[in-house]
């Protein structure tokens, strides 16, 4: 399979090249176009696990949704070489990971556009639903071989850590598991935790990769709902 990113950094999209039989997991959202020969199968998925990587996926992302099913779209090319795209919900980057056996990235879960088959998602490991709890985030641990697609709002800056890094959460796309990490406020002071926000930070400690988006959702939802007019009961 071979995938290529056009339009960015702003408004990217992932071009993926298939070969006959070939398959690409994509987020239930995320296809934009795609040849007449492919075949796409949609599962609405529960938040159980059957152990396959659709299983794993919906498992995790079910979990997070407190239960809700989770539509994830396999997409297939039939008797002959296909093309896929895919983009993003929110404006920005498309970064491209090739993930390795002996590598596990943690993704933030809004962040997951589509990967190969050879790639499990697992939302269910100790710390997923509570690692960004006050963002409203989640983090989901994909491991396996194969290509992956992150996708950020705004840029995509990648940062090679070697001893400490602290990065706002709401600025995480994903990162390598040899870094140790921990959630903590910015300040113990409540004063500087109410005028930042959340104030939740994360501090990373080792030797790594971690994936940065430009903009923060949040943040920027904030921003722009402060300015619309209130509505009317």
């Amino acid at each position: 399979m071979d995938i290529s990113i056009e339009k960015g950094p702003s408004f990217a999209l992932a071009v993926a090249d298939l070969a006959a039989g070939e398959t690409l997991l994509a987020e239930g959202d995320a296809m934009t176009s795609m040849s007449g020969n492919v075949n796409i199968d949609t599962q609405r998925m529960s938040s159980g696990s059957d152990g396959s990587t659709i299983g794993k996926i919906a498992g995790a992302v079910g979990q997070m949704l407190a239960g809700e099913s989770f539509l994830v779209n396999h997409l297939t090319a039939r008797g002959e070489a296909a093309e896929v795209t895919l983009s993003p919900t929110l404006p920005g980057d498309i970064q491209p990971y090739n993930l390795a056996p002996e590598t596990t990235l943690m993704i933030q879960s809004t962040s997951y556009l589509g990967s190969e088959t050879g790639i499990s998602l697992d939302g269910e490991w100790g710390g997923a639903k509570s690692f960004f709890g006050g963002e409203g985030l989640f983090m989901l641990r994909a491991s396996g071989q194969g290509q992956l697609l992150l996708n950020a709002f705004g840029g995509i800056q990648k940062e090679t850590v070697d001893g400490e890094f602290v990065v706002d959460t709401g600025h995480i796309v994903a990162f390598e598991d040899t870094l140790e990490f921990n959630v903590s406020k910015f300040s113990s002071g409540w004063f500087a935790s109410m005028m930042s926000g959340e104030g939740l930070v994360c501090h990373f400690r080792g030797e790594g990769t971690v994936f940065l988006q430009t903009r923060a959702p949040n943040a920027f939802g904030q921003a722009v709902g402060n300015q619309l007019p209130p509505r009317e009961n």
